[in-house]
């Protein structure tokens, strides 16, 4: 070994300088000397480093000719290590025995007091070789000249002398689980809790957000228990053969098994405690558990500024305190594509939909006045709200919505009082404005009128001429100003399209109230839930489309005999690789499913969130589907008929004992709905379309920027849409779009807003966020969940609670009651297999309820706690017509057998 002592210990004995190790290394040292379980490690000097830059003479390198990074890092890559160096670094590895290792950059400038700079410099796990130790300490090295670390030296003042690198080598711990702890709470900055996030396997999928997590809330002062949130852990974070780290399946019995014993809980507390007093701050310590012995595997600063009693208001930039303590938001009703929790990406996809077109969009509905584009929309902790009050006082230019209060409490929750409301941005215009408006908004409807068809017909065929143009692109050939052309050009036709969407959108709505008001008035009780059961045919339904085309794939699947053998004897997540290596897969997937994917492929889930792949970029869940309906006894069409020919008789029987000319009023209102539900649904798939289009391009620019190491593609969801749009425009740089102070706290928020409590649908003023309630089963034989009754029927079966579609659709069987969250288009050919559906979220005109009355199966929405309450195998009792959910337990239905209970 090399006298210069260029590899040292980090064996606690010793206290030692940042400047000669890094960061991370005097925090392990520092781990060790105060008595924590820390694996054995080594750390590669920051002066191992100086030397090697001089003897190979990239020092002078980069004094004399000023090498850019890419250069730096090119001759780092070519550069022989010294050959005592490499003797010194080979030795320690022996002494360690030669097993997997961890290697690690430990900066001069990370791990810092008030930077963590997690993420900025290489790890490297699983390392089994000396080669390998060899190739991954050199591109530690590297990674300091990485633009991407750079760029965050930049951003925060680091000076050159502060800019040098050591590297640890750490015995790589062969963990069962593993995780963080927070010593205070980095939601709301509460120091009287722990808070104790734990997985299977490698601690690397709970940094980078990939797999669910178990979650422990104990208290300091006497390290008791408060509070355990067990999930479903379905994958887990683990190694390849190469030392790679990769994502497989746990284990049946471990899925929904406590990581955590009681014991490992308290001890990981007293550990975490323990060292954020010899910091005297936070602390954000990684730690792993092998052999029940639990390791610390790094610490670092809680780098997130919280408040002790945060307040969230929807629209954060009012600054008029009255208008913000009194704006009704809700997310009732506001599009399948803004459903549930949206990533950063998403967010600022919306905000940018928010202040440049939802405005032009509008004003088609006749607006004179279309507002100011600051009260449009609000954000709550990665929620999407419709600013209410500010949309009501809009319509209140046109004369069927002059009444403020009949739209705000169209989209209020039964809790909220309206007894002394008053809108807070004023009273409507009146006199000649009104008139005016008025006027405005009459000719605007004449000629929606006449141009309705045209307009149809004309975004039918933008759609279908722009996936032509688009698929023929080559964008990994186009530089950054011919992207950002075609953005522009995305731009003009996502416009257009949500031009042409709106009015249909909201009359379908506005003729639904009317429908619900003649019932009530005409029909009384005899009349609930018609306006419901008498929507047009499925046949005009987009979803249902999808769901007769993936329906014709698998007719086609069944009609081919070796087809539909590679698709039963396939595993649901190998079916993709299968058909493709085998010649009759391929030509299906070339052929039939390729013609789908060019009508379709542009759906998915949530279809403003950016982040989520469409059905063109991975149709795997489609495949899922088919093989699902081949298993399972689909008779679509028989059932599409029969459905519409009740909804038809149902119709005539309550509607002849009218009056005739209510009974013509009834019909032309039923007519007139389901021609603007046919347009409306016409419409959507071209603005939708569009959204794919965008995500395409964020994704190649995101790789071309992976390549040079300025932000990693999987950092994809917290990145920000207007700021990707102003660097590919050339008006702010890499530094200023991608910046790690940025994603980063992106990457935090979007974790808080994951680990919270799930904000109200509709609010007035602030909220204060609340951590995720712990997932306990109702207490009493029979739990009952109330909601809305959305559809009509009864039904007793087995729930199948699905909180991620794209891995746990396969899981559905014929006949079982779905129960989720909440559903969007991508979800409808499910529907075709479940007995009923149960939504968190939802109203009579969310997708749920739609779909369910098309295919004729009872609902319950905006149940807000279903799946919470419910597990999969429980025995339900869904009542669609009083809006009930009853979990029976298997005593209570005295063994009476599911598939003999009678739907009603």
């Amino acid at each position: 070994m090399s006298s210069q002592n260029y590899v040292i210990a980090l064996s606690g004995k010793d206290e030692l300088s940042k400047t000669d190790v890094g960061g991370k290394a005097v925090s392990l040292n520092n781990l060790v000397r105060h008595g924590l379980l820390v694996p054995e490690a080594y750390c590669i000097t920051t002066k191992a480093n100086d030397y090697f830059l001089s003897c190979s003479g990239i020092l002078d390198l980069i004094k004399i000719h000023k090498l850019n990074f890419d250069q730096i890092k090119k001759e780092i890559a070519n550069a022989e290590i010294p050959s005592d160096l490499v003797d010194e670094i080979l030795q320690v590895y022996q002494n360690m025995g030669r097993g997997q290792v961890a290697i690690r950059s430990s900066a001069v400038n990370e791990d810092g007091e008030s930077q963590s700079y997690a993420g900025q410099y290489e790890t490297f796990l699983f390392v089994d070789s000396e080669v390998k130790v060899l190739e991954c300490v050199r591109e530690c090295w590297k990674s300091l000249w990485a633009a991407r670390a750079n760029l965050y030296q930049i951003k925060h003042d680091v000076s050159a002398d502060d800019s040098r690198i050591a590297v640890v080598i750490q015995r790589m711990v062969d963990v069962e689980s593993a995780g963080v702890a927070f010593s205070q709470d980095p939601m709301s900055g509460d120091d009287q809790y722990i808070l104790i996030d734990a997985c299977w396997g490698v601690g690397e999928g709970v940094v980078s957000g990939q797999v669910s997590t178990d979650s422990y809330r104990i208290r300091k002062c006497d390290h008791t228990i408060v509070s355990t949130d067990i999930r479903a852990k379905k994958i887990k974070c683990t190694k390849k053969n190469n030392g790679e780290t990769h994502i497989v399946n746990v284990d049946e019995d471990k899925i929904k098994k406590p990581v955590l014993s009681s014991e490992q809980c308290i001890e990981l507390a007293a550990q975490a405690e323990k060292i954020s007093l010899y910091y005297a701050q936070p602390m954000d310590i990684e730690w792993g558990i092998e052999n029940n012995n639990v390791y610390i595997l790094q610490a670092r600063p809680i780098t997130t500024k919280t408040s002790k009693t945060p307040i969230y208001y929807a629209d954060e930039d009012e600054t008029d305190e009255y208008i913000r303590d009194n704006a009704l938001f809700s997310r009732m009703d506001t599009g399948e594509i803004v459903t549930g929790l949206m990533t950063p990406l998403g967010l600022s996809f919306c905000k940018f939909y928010q202040h440049n077109i939802h405005g032009p969009a509008i004003k088609t509905m006749g607006l004179l006045n279309i507002g100011n584009s600051l009260h449009y929309m609000g954000y709550i902790q990665g929620q999407v709200y419709l600013n209410i009050s500010a949309s009501a006082m809009l319509l209140s230019q046109c004369p069927p919505t002059r009444n403020l209060m009949k739209f705000t409490k169209r989209y209020a929750t039964e809790d909220i009082d309206f007894t002394t409301y008053q809108n807070p941005y004023g009273i409507p215009v009146s006199g000649w404005k009104f008139i005016k408006s008025s006027l405005y908004w009459c000719g605007y409807q004449i000629y929606n009128l006449f141009s309705a068809e045209r307009i149809v017909k004309n975004m039918v065929k933008i759609r279908q001429d722009e996936v032509d143009r688009f698929n023929k692109l080559d964008l990994k050939s186009m530089s950054l100003m011919e992207l950002n052309n075609e953005l522009s050009r995305i731009d003009k036709y996502f416009l257009k399209a949500c031009k042409a969407y709106m009015p249909f959108f909201l009359q379908s709505f506005a003729l639904y109230d009317l429908l619900a008001e003649l019932c009530e008035q005409w029909l009384g009780g005899k009349g609930d839930g018609l306006q419901n059961r008498i929507k047009a045919s499925m046949n005009s339904l987009r979803t249902i489309e999808v769901t007769r085309g993936i329906y014709q794939l698998t007719e086609t699947v069944n009609s081919n005999e070796p087809l539909r053998t590679i698709f039963i004897n396939s595993d649901a997540d190998q079916l993709k690789a299968n058909l493709e290596k085998n010649r009759i897969g391929k030509q299906f997937i070339e052929n039939e499913f390729s013609c789908f994917l060019k009508n379709y492929g542009a759906r998915g889930r949530q279809e403003f969130e950016l982040s989520i792949p469409r059905w063109n970029d991975d149709p795997s869940y489609l495949l899922k589907v088919i093989k699902m309906y081949l298993i399972s006894e689909v008779n679509l069409e028989e059932r599409i008929y029969e459905v519409d020919k009740e909804r038809v008789n149902d119709t005539e029987q309550l509607l002849k004992k009218l009056p005739f000319s209510i009974r013509m009023k009834f019909r032309f209102i039923i007519a007139a709905y389901a021609k603007m539900a046919e347009r409306r649904e016409n419409t959507r798939p071209t603005y939708i379309t569009e959204t794919w289009f965008y995500r395409k391009i964020v994704t190649e620019v995101l790789d071309r920027l992976d390549r040079d190491s300025i932000v990693s593609k999987d950092e994809l969801p917290f990145i920000d849409f207007n700021l990707f749009r102003k660097y590919v425009a050339g008006e702010i740089n890499a530094e200023e779009a991608f910046s790690r102070e940025l994603i980063e706290n992106n990457r935090k928020e979007h974790l808080v807003n994951c680990n919270s409590e799930e904000p109200p649908m509709a609010i007035i003023g602030g909220y204060n966020p609340q951590p995720k309630k712990v997932n306990n089963i109702l207490t009493g034989t029979v739990g009952v969940i109330k909601g809305v009754g959305a559809s009509p029927g009864i039904v007793v079966a087995k729930a199948r609670v699905i909180k991620d579609l794209d891995k746990d659709a396969a899981t559905l069987q014929q006949g079982e009651i779905l129960v989720a969250k909440f559903t969007d288009a991508s979800w409808t050919p499910l529907f075709v297999l479940a007995a009923g559906v149960i939504a968190d979220i939802g109203s009579m005109l969310s997708h749920s309820s739609i779909v369910s009355r098309e295919f004729g199966i009872p609902a319950v929405v905006n149940t807000k706690t279903a799946c919470m309450h419910i597990k999969t195998g429980d025995i339900l009792y869904l009542d669609g017509n009083n809006g009930e959910v009853r979990i029976q337990t298997q005593e209570i239905s005295n063994g009476k057998k599911i598939e003999e209970a009678l739907v009603v």
